[in-house]
């Protein structure tokens, strides 16, 4: 494996994490998925890290085709097939050199704002911890929803080369930081059809079960 670049710029840049299958969507991308106004879930993922001033962003994805037509650099997992932790490290690989941080969101988060990304951003900004994780309710953590610093590439790289795919475990071991808000909307995941029935009809909390990735 070839090193990173060794170019280095201050901030925090973005990837959104949308290597999944789709297969309980017939294959469609599911950040494609249309929201009330035309605008897609990745669409509206992009507008609020534009709107939080976050750049540069990527798209974390094995295959380009659905998103070309963005206009957003499209970045590959090093290893396919080991799930969204393989989309980190492929995130944190390509911006290692350039960035300190990466903010990682999932492609499916219909609610998710510049409110969320903000608050995110401004939590690790205060005390640069390894990571910065979402977290509502009774503690429960949305793993996929974070920024991590890039010098965890190799204790991620050491997780996948051991098997371990677990993102909030990863999370844990290094020690990263819960950002608790009020409001679990934002978090909401589509994974299914119903997910996204349950969105357009007013159902705004998120499924437990869905977030220990």
């Amino acid at each position: 494996m070839a090193g990173p670049p060794n170019r280095r710029e201050p901030g925090i840049a973005a990837g959104i994490l949308a290597g999944g299958r789709a297969s309980r969507f017939s294959g469609c991308a599911k950040g494609l998925l249309e929201l009330p106004g035309g605008v897609s879930i990745i669409e509206n993922t992009l507008a609020a890290v534009a709107a939080a001033g976050i750049a540069p962003v990527a798209i974390l994805a094995n295959d380009p085709d659905p998103y070309e037509h963005l206009g957003v650099e499209i970045v590959p997992d090093l290893r396919p097939g080991l799930g969204p932790l393989g989309g980190i490290e492929a995130a944190l690989f390509h911006y290692a050199g350039r960035c300190e941080a990466v903010l990682v969101l999932p492609c499916d988060l219909p609610g998710i704002s510049d409110r969320e990304v903000c608050a995110l951003r401004a939590a690790f900004e205060e005390s640069r911890p390894p990571a910065v994780v979402a977290a509502t309710g009774d503690g429960f953590w949305h793993p996929l929803c974070a920024v991590a610093r890039v010098d965890l590439l190799p204790a991620v790289s050491r997780a996948l080369d051991a098997g371990r795919n677990g993102v909030y475990r990863l999370w844990r071991g290094v020690g990263a930081a819960p950002l608790y808000f009020d409001d679990a909307a934002p978090f909401f995941n589509v994974n299914t059809p119903a997910d996204l029935d349950r969105w357009l009809m007013g159902e705004r909390q998120p499924e437990r079960e869905a977030k220990l990735v």
